[in-house]
């Protein structure tokens, strides 16, 4: 009897040192998500975003979008309030935060390349209403000792794009702080034979961004290209990371492109 005792109380020792092991191993404070639930959840959000892109006009309100995102929140069994303060924290600890970041985009490629769904190479002049045409990869890190803090990007199809087309350039960005002297700027060019248009701008903070270029309606547009810079009098020890790159193409005249312009004119009239 003695000695089943000592295995149940030897086996309980083990069991509490792991514990402790897996309580010490958490980086997050109490109160905050930890790594690996933070890891799920911002898969499920990927994937929520992938099925509102995919699927434009069902998801074309906030509501409908909210609902969607909502139903990530209850299935992992948490308010918008919690994972929005999580979000604030990984965001002023990103080293933590990229690692988790990027196990969650390795679970979302391996659920998708699971469901046999992986999304054929599209071809960039489509005449489809809406397309992403972006073409190189949807993370990016800048390091502000290094030579360049350039990031360059040119696409050219093979035909040209429909004429008048309505190009939106979307991404997302951490690690911006106030001791940055100027902030990140943006380039984009459309050309159009004879013509080239052309869009200046800046980041200036962390969060969503998203810059539209028009470009005229009576010419095809050959190439889109630009780049993004981060400029070299930023704090030497300082990194910024991009992430969630989209360079969306809306057909002129489209119902898609048209809905964007009601977009806008909403956001304008709020401001």
């Amino acid at each position: 009897m003695l000695k089943i005792k000592d295995n149940i109380f030897s086996g309980l020792g083990i069991f509490f040192i792991f514990f402790l092991f897996l309580v010490a191993c958490s980086r997050v404070p109490q109160g905050i998500i930890p790594e690996r639930a933070m890891q799920q959840i911002l898969c499920d959000m990927h994937l929520a975003d992938a099925i509102i892109i995919s699927d434009y006009y069902s998801f074309q309100t906030d509501e409908d979008k909210k609902a969607l995102f909502q139903s990530v929140f209850d299935k992992h069994n948490i308010t918008e309030a919690v994972y929005d303060s999580s979000l604030v924290w990984y965001g002023k600890n990103l080293d933590v935060y990229m690692q988790v970041y990027n196990m969650a985009l390795a679970e979302v490629k391996k659920r998708i390349e699971e469901m046999g769904e992986i999304e054929p190479e599209r071809d960039l002049s489509s005449n489809e209403d809406m397309v992403d045409i972006w073409s190189i990869s949807r993370n990016h890190e800048f390091y502000p000792s290094s030579l360049s803090n350039n990031l360059l990007f040119n696409i050219k199809p093979e035909d040209e794009f429909s004429s008048g087309s309505i190009f939106v350039l979307s991404l997302r960005v951490f690690g911006l702080v106030s001791d940055i002297s100027s902030p990140i700027e943006v380039h984009l060019r459309a050309e159009q034979n004879d013509t080239t248009i052309i869009m200046n701008n800046t980041i200036p903070n962390d969060g969503f961004h998203e810059f539209i270029i028009r470009t005229n309606p009576s010419r095809k547009v050959k190439q889109v290209h630009g780049y993004i810079r981060l400029n070299s009098d930023t704090v030497s020890y300082h990194k910024v990371y991009l992430n969630d790159f989209r360079l969306m193409k809306y057909r002129y005249g489209s119902e898609a492109a048209g809905k964007l312009d009601s977009v806008q004119l909403t956001m304008n009239n709020e401001q």
